[in-house]
This record gives C-alpha cells, structure tokens and sequence, in this order.
C-alpha cells in the first residue's frame, strides 16, 4: 500500500532501516524519501556502523521506493528545508540522527514531521529515556507524536509501554528500535483505518526531562534489578 501523502526523512542508522524494514514487510511504501547521509569517519548518534547506508539504499531500490540524497546531512540545512518545502507530502516520518532537533526554519514549512520518541509519554522526555524508564519501572515505552519546537512535547497520538529487553546490552540499536517501529506501525495502520491521524493525548505536558544517562547509571539500567 502506498502511503499517500506521506514521506521519510531517513538518516542512515540502525534505526531507519529498523523503520523501513517494518514498513515494508506491512507493504506501507512512503511516496518518497529523504535520505540524510554521514560521509564524516566519526560515526554520528544513532549509527553502528559505516555500512547503513549502503543497506538502507538497497532496501529502497529494491522495493522501488522512490528516493533523493541530500548533499547535506544536516536535516536543518537550507538545502533540506527547500527540498522538504517543495514536496508534496504533507507529512513526513523523522528519522534522523539522534539528538537533533528541527528547528524554526523546517517546522515552518507546513508540513507535519511523525516522530517516534523512545520513552512512554508525557512521563519521560528528553534523551536516553528507556534506560531512565528501566530504572523508574522496568519497563521500555515507545510514543508518536508530531514534532514542535519544544522537546518531546508534541500531541501523542499512540503510546505504549513494554517489557524489559531480554539482553539489555541491545537496547540502543535494537530494543529501542523494536519498540518504535511497533508504535510507528500501529499508528500508520490506526491512520489508515480511521481515515485520519487521532490524539490519544492532546495536552502532552507534565513529566520530567531526562539528558544523556551518565555511563553508572546505564550501566545499572543493564544489569537489572
């Protein structure tokens, strides 16, 4: 099923290709995509390896997804927000590097940018938050939203919460991963069903802003109770 109207931005991470895997094996095709490529040797959040890219294009030429490199990786670039101002789609599912933030200039261009944020909303926001969540409750959680300019606080139309990953080591490249495609999975076929996007909670306010977890309590959030 193409998904009309909607669009990727996809950097290359283990995380994009964890979402257009699940897109694809549901047959839900964005119309077009967006891909962000780090040509840097230093490897950039959200990246395991060097080689993302080369099986994120392969996967996009294969299923004959329609697809354009930005000559610029950096989602806020002049290049990208012209290029995302003049397509059609008027939504666009985010995966992009981690730890960026769309800034004024993308947000303004009047289309709706799905993101999939890794922590159970509005209680945690913020970076690193399913190792903050594993500590709090022992549970990982996963929310769509669409982006604003303040962080994590955009209208949820989906959240749900899961249990902890049998090997906790994963969480970053995989666990994290799972649970988001799930959400993002669901929330497209909810879309397709009703016809149109829901909010499962308008008001997404409240909660506690988590930062980078320093590598102690990580190392806590692993090893378990």
């Amino acid at each position: 099923m193409l998904l009309k109207g909607i669009g990727m931005i996809a950097a290359d991470t283990s995380r994009t290709i964890y979402y257009l895997d699940g897109l694809i094996k549901e047959r839900m095709f964005p119309e077009f995509v967006l891909v962000l490529i780090n040509k840097d040797e230093q490897l950039l959040p959200g990246q395991e390896n060097s080689k993302s890219e080369n099986k994120l294009i392969g996967l996009l030429e294969f299923n004959n997804i329609p697809y354009k490199i930005s000559e610029d990786k950096n989602i806020n670039s002049n290049e990208v927000v012209q290029l995302i101002g003049s397509r059609h789609e008027s939504i666009f599912i985010f995966s992009g590097f981690g730890g960026v933030l769309l800034r004024e200039d993308i947000l303004s261009t009047g289309k709706k940018f799905l993101h999939i944020h890794g922590g159970y909303l509005p209680d945690f926001k913020g970076s690193t938050t399913n190792y903050f969540s594993l500590i709090h409750e022992n549970t990982i959680g996963a929310s769509s939203i669409f982006l604003t300019k303040d962080i994590d606080c955009g209208p949820v139309l989906l959240r749900k919460k899961f249990s902890p990953p049998q090997d906790r080591t994963e969480i970053d490249h995989i666990s994290d991963s799972e649970a988001r495609v799930n959400v993002l999975i669901e929330t497209l076929k909810k879309y397709i069903n009703d016809g149109m996007f829901s909010f499962e909670l308008e008001r997404n306010t409240g909660g506690e802003t988590y930062y980078i977890i320093h590598p102690v309590l990580k190392h806590i959030a692993i090893l378990g109770k």
